[in-house]
């Protein structure tokens, strides 16, 4: 027997299929905090199991799994007649247009990116269990109150034809007659009201001394709904009963819908005598049914059309635009980092912020252009245009110059830029989904040019995309399959020309992909957020093998490890770090930290703070391509920076350009009135290293004394200790 949860404490049932533990258990502890009664599925043969046994109210569903993922659970689950109904959201990680179109496919009423927001776990939540709750409702209601109107409808009938056989009975009706909730009215067979009961007065406002004797189509709403009226008159004639919707007309001249059971009543020759019709005032319901289909075809948080309603007017643009020869543009727009606001202000004034947009966006396009949210800060608006794009581009245009100005939001001064995909009926596909997702690979564009910005779809664009997408996939699970490896590039003191040290670099040899550069995937992997983990492998294992060439006895040796922003932006790397050396026992002193000048300029005072924790720890900290970017020379002396390195661009030349000499020099010159040391990298010739080692640079590294090598190869180098100089 099912257990219903709809009369106990709690504002729902919810099933969360999730097989990462930590996301589990956020969204079942943020569910249950939000009054829910939250069950857990570790994966998909559970969760069918699960929902089998009971169905829940909501599936919130993860889309990758192993074994049978999202998109299969979901499958399953709609081909069950008695879990059909139950909505299913999908959580992913992923921004796959591709995805979301298969999942709306299968069923699924909504989707989640991760990383998850509270509030909209919650809102959506909330809106999907309201929805299958009042729909449900809805369906219980109406089916009762047809039942009973027919019911109650056959006994007045009945206690009619029978009035003068039994008294007794004509009492009993006489009360439910009175009694009932629902307006009866009786007219005799010309239609002049002869009987109603209190009821009818509470909803028309008619008493019944007002209307004795008169005609029933006083009660009639008139030309609003004069098929309906037509239809009922010729039912009751033709075969003594009409039930159905009717509008009907209140004594203040309000009109209001209703559900009306109309039957005939006859004597015992068969000859029509009354006429006794059952009325319910359905005014409240229909007003939950629009807010359902409001609901069901607009975004919550905006009012803006959903997926689904933009669909059908981008067919019916695209029809009406073919037979004038135009085109339909399908706009992507996406606020630049938009998560900065949540972040900074709250998810509050989040939701208010796009709120803003949304009503911008609504007054900024012409008339016919349809403006819809797609969950999140994303937002897609259909164009009919003309073939030389002229209202898009204008809109595009003035789109991105609106947003740029200041918001003002609960008096307080928010800044937000936008970016815009586009992609045009006439050249990149005829379907919604395709243009959807051709605009989306635009939207992608727009945000590597430096955003605040447009772009049209390009078929090289698309490619582009998919490679990275390829790349993206690959990288997820490229730890658990062991396809990282690390190398290991020798630093040269100049002096003594000894190894004293080695900077760690990072391999990927993908079955699929093969060798795939560092400059390839690292910048995906910190876009996808995977650079964390991938951090953690690379220090890790550097670690352990700094341990094992102690335990071999060939001495201490100083690694660097390469520290990309998004690592060094979280507070967890510090204590990290200092575990990570405890657990395999490596002295401080050997690690040494890489970042560059991007990654600490960008918030000069956060990176202050964080860099001196990283100190504290005793580690050294190199400051990476150190001329390429932005530094400000008055961070750069508060930076506790014990190594500057002079970047490949400018040590390539530095023999023949003077002015790559001359910011050698001063790069040199620099560092050492800062008490830092000096590494050159990218090294390649004997001219080089006598120019740099002339000019008092402190160590190098490069090809000329090494290519970086694997730790096989590394163990090698420190059995042999040859002085690298004399190559």
């Amino acid at each position: 027997m099912h257990r219903d949860l709809s009369d106990q404490h709690t504002k729902g049932e919810v099933l969360i299929v999730e097989d990462t533990p930590a996301s589990l258990k956020l969204l079942s502890d943020l569910l249950t905090e939000a009054g829910y009664y939250v069950r857990q599925a570790p994966n998909g043969e559970l969760a069918l199991w699960s929902a089998q046994s009971r169905p829940p109210e909501l599936i919130l569903l993860d889309v990758r799994m192993p074994g049978i993922d999202g998109f299969e659970v979901c499958r399953r689950l709609k081909a069950a007649p008695e879990l059909s109904q139950v909505p299913v959201i999908f959580l992913s990680a992923q921004h796959d247009t591709d995805d979301k179109v298969r999942g709306f496919e299968l069923g699924a009423v909504d989707f989640i990116a991760k990383p998850f927001q509270a509030e909209e776990i919650l809102a959506r939540t909330d809106a999907h269990v309201k929805l299958g709750r009042a729909q449900k409702a809805l369906a219980a209601e109406r089916a009762l109150l047809e039942e009973r109107v027919a019911e109650r409808t056959a006994e007045l009938a009945k206690e009619v034809e029978q009035r003068r056989a039994n008294e007794e009975f004509l009492r009993l009706a006489s009360q439910v007659f009175e009694a009932t909730q629902d307006a009866i009215v009786v007219t005799d067979r010309d239609g002049r009201i002869v009987a109603t009961n209190p009821a009818f007065t509470q909803i028309s406002g008619y008493t019944a001394e007002e209307v004795r004797g008169q005609n029933a189509g006083l009660l009639y709403a008139g030309d609003q709904d004069t098929s309906t009226f037509s239809a009922m008159v010729q039912s009751v004639v033709t075969t003594g009963h009409w039930s159905g919707e009717i509008l009907a007309r209140r004594k203040n001249g309000e009109t209001y819908p209703g559900l009306l059971s109309a039957s005939v009543v006859r004597d015992e020759q068969g000859h029509v005598i009354n006429h006794v019709a059952v009325f319910m005032d359905i005014t409240e319901r229909k007003a939950e049914q629009h807010l359902i289909d409001f609901l069901s075809n607009h975004d919550a948080l905006t009012g803006l059309p959903n997926r689904l309603l933009a669909r059908q007017r981008f067919v019916q643009t695209l029809a009406a635009a073919r037979r004038e020869g135009r085109c339909v543009a399908v706009m992507c727009l996406d606020l630049d980092r938009f998560k900065s606001i949540n972040d900074s202000y709250g998810h509050d004034m989040g939701d208010k912020a796009l709120q803003v947009v949304s009503r911008y966006l609504s007054e900024t396009v012409r008339e016919g252009d349809t403006v819809t949210r797609q969950g999140g800060d994303e937002f897609q608006i259909i164009v009919d245009d003309d073939t030389q794009l002229s209202a898009t581009i204008a809109l595009a245009q003035k789109i991105l110059a609106g947003l740029r100005k200041e918001l003002m939001i609960d008096g307080q001064q928010i800044t937000v830029t936008s970016s815009i995909g586009i992609a045009v009926s006439l050249t990149d596909g005829e379907s919604f989904d395709e243009l959807v997702r051709n605009a989306d690979t635009a939207l992608f564009r727009a945000k590597e040019i430096g955003r605040d910005n447009y772009a049209f779809f390009t078929e090289r664009m698309d490619a582009e995309i998919r490679d990275k997408l390829a790349i993206q996939g690959q990288l997820r699970g490229a730890i658990a399959r062991d396809e990282f490896e690390v190398h290991y590039q020798p630093q040269v003191c100049l002096r003594t020309g000894a190894m004293v040290g080695a900077e760690a670099l990072l391999r990927w040899d993908n079955a699929v992909l093969g060798k795939v550069p560092p400059n390839r995937f690292i910048p995906l992997a910190e876009e996808y957020g995977l650079v964390n983990s991938i951090g953690e492998w690379v220090l890790e294992s550097v670690c352990a093998q700094m341990k094992l060439w102690h335990d071999e006895g060939l001495g201490t040796i100083k690694v660097a490890v390469n520290l990309a922003a998004g690592q060094f932006a979280n507070d967890a790397t510090v204590p990290y770090v200092e575990s990570t050396l405890r657990n395999f026992g490596v002295a401080a002193e050997c690690l040494g930290l890489e970042i560059t000048e991007g990654t600490v300029m960008g918030d000069p005072n956060k990176a202050v703070a964080a860099l001196r924790r990283l100190k504290d720890i005793g580690v050294s900290i190199s400051l990476d391509d150190f001329g390429t970017g932005y530094s400000s020379l008055s961070y750069l002396k508060r930076f506790p920076i014990d190594v500057l390195k002079i970047d490949k661009s400018f040590v390539d030349d530095v023999t023949t350009d003077s002015a790559d000499a001359a910011i050698a020099l001063s790069v040199i010159s620099l560092a050492h009135n800062l008490n830092m040391r000096v590494i050159a990298e990218g090294v390649e010739t004997r001219e080089q290293v006598q120019f740099l080692t002339e000019r008092g640079c402190d160590e190098m590294q490069g090809y000329y004394f090494s290519r970086p090598v694997n730790a096989e190869g590394f163990t090698a180098l420190l059995r042999e200790r040859r002085n690298l100089l004399d190559m």
